[in-house]
């Protein structure tokens, strides 16, 4: 495992790439806010926030706030996660108990105290690759987030992982927008992550060509839609096609 410090010089890099690749490392202060496990546990400021959200879009739907809420989550979890997978070879570890979300701030940035990343070697095959990904953000962090946004409003199982398809496709869209020379590896995790459960299934996607990203379409609707003055996602699958 990578020491704090080469982890924390690995974040630093990563956060260049855009806001929601930041993931800042301190030291954890109890009196702070609830960490990720606490939240996963049923912390009551998830439902408060969950109300805040709703207040912030306008909408009465609790259910609408909780997907959009862990949609943002899961781009959030995401970020550092494939970037760090895809620029350096490594799989980001973060801990839990040792990780908090600014429920507070825009766009809910998130603080460490408990990260490091696991050495894969320099031409890892993808396929591995991805699922020591899977491991370390769906099964540590997605999967139990999607739990306690469940606890709290009613919510299909099949939205939330399509939300987590989604946000895991715009992840890795922005990331080889911004390093042309991931395009191809980042096409490459992405059909290998979406070919494991629980993402399998979330959606089709369609190869990339000569100068196109690859499509991704799900096969759920995030209820965005739902929200005064939204609309359908460009990956929805209410819209025609």
């Amino acid at each position: 495992m990578a020491e704090r410090s080469e982890a924390r010089e690995l974040l630093s890099a990563i956060a260049e790439i855009g806001p929601y690749f930041a993931l800042t490392v301190e030291n954890r202060d109890e009196s702070e806010d609830p960490s990720l496990a606490q939240l996963y546990a049923g912390h009551p400021a998830l439902r408060a926030h969950l109300a805040r959200v709703a207040e912030r879009l306008g909408t009465s739907e609790l259910r609408v706030a909780g997907s959009i809420f862990f949609q943002g989550m899961a781009a959030r979890l995401w970020s550092p996660a494939l970037a760090v997978a895809l620029l350096d070879r490594r799989v980001l570890v973060l801990d839990a108990g040792l990780t908090w979300p600014d429920l507070a701030a825009p766009g809910v940035p998130l603080r460490t105290a408990g990260a490091s990343a696991a050495e894969r070697g320099r031409s890892p095959d993808i396929a591995a690759l991805a699922h020591e990904v899977a491991d370390a953000t769906v099964t540590a962090h997605l999967a139990p987030l999607l739990d306690a946004v469940r606890r709290e409003v009613r919510l299909p199982d099949a939205l939330l992982w399509g939300n987590a398809a989604s946000a895991l496709l715009g992840t890795l869209g922005v990331l080889g927008q911004a390093r042309p020379a991931l395009a191809a590896p980042a096409a490459a995790l992405a059909a290998a992550l979406l070919g494991l459960p629980p993402l399998a299934g979330t959606g089709t996607l369609d190869p990339a060509g000569d100068d196109a990203p690859a499509r991704f379409v799900r096969s759920t609707c995030c209820l965005y839609y739902r929200v005064p003055g939204g609309g359908f996602c460009g990956d929805c699958a209410l819209l025609p096609r």
